[in-house]
């Protein structure tokens, strides 16, 4: 893990930014297209609308998301909702975007996630002060088979998190750790002890521990 930190999330936002748009325009060049997966939540707003205006032929980038609740896309909760409103504009408004809500059934949508949405190449992970990440809860009764990157291949599955509203849709630690460019951003000293602390050893209470033991180069952004 590399911890990077800065005094204020102006600063964060721009080197965090940067090192998103390096990675996609490295994969750009090698492959032609790019695919970029994206975490919700109120925190990413000011990253999204600062990735929107960055010069990038955003035609051959495809977005999708890390995970997402299972409501309406045009709920105001919605993951989507967000990324079309705050990331897909400027610039950004070229990129193709995939959602993972494609039906009223969750099963179906996840489903179809899994057959649509191609190799990740780069995603930008969140962390909840439960040690949360991409849906993975602590509280979900997933969780074990979640974690097993032997038992569950899938790229996408469903968590029923105990304590959030909402079933969930999101990656799995397998799907998650094949992901070549990964970036981490969080915020406050909470997370960051929690992400120290997840340093030492895997444990289920704090499911990015699996993530950061488990992927060295796990690029870390943390803003007091």
């Amino acid at each position: 893990m590399q911890l990077i930190k800065f005094n204020s999330q102006e600063q964060q936002i721009q080197a965090l930014s940067q090192s998103i748009i390096d990675a996609l325009q490295k994969t750009i060049e090698t492959k032609n297209q790019v695919v970029l997966a994206v975490s919700g939540g109120k925190s990413p707003i000011a990253l999204f609308e600062k990735l929107s205006h960055a010069k990038l032929n955003w035609d051959n980038v495809t977005i999708v998301l890390v995970d997402e609740r299972f409501l309406d896309t045009k709920d105001n909760d919605s993951n989507e909702k967000l990324v079309r409103e705050k990331l897909l504009i400027n610039h950004a408004n070229a990129a193709n975007f995939i959602g993972l809500v494609s039906t009223r059934d969750i099963v179906a949508s996840t489903a179809n996630a899994n057959i649509q949405i191609p190799k990740i190449d780069t995603a930008i992970l969140g962390m909840g002060e439960d040690g949360h990440t991409a849906s993975i809860f602590p509280c979900c009764p997933e969780i074990d088979t979640v974690l097993d990157t032997e038992l569950t291949t899938n790229k996408y599955v469903i968590t029923t998190p105990t304590n959030a509203l909402h079933k969930r849709i999101g990656l799995s630690l397998n799907a998650i750790l094949e992901i070549p460019h990964l970036f981490l951003s969080i915020n406050n000293e909470k997370k960051l002890s929690i992400i120290e602390e997840s340093s030492k050893l895997k444990q289920k209470k704090y499911p990015i521990s699996y993530v950061i033991n488990d992927r060295k180069d796990l690029q870390v952004f943390w803003y007091k």
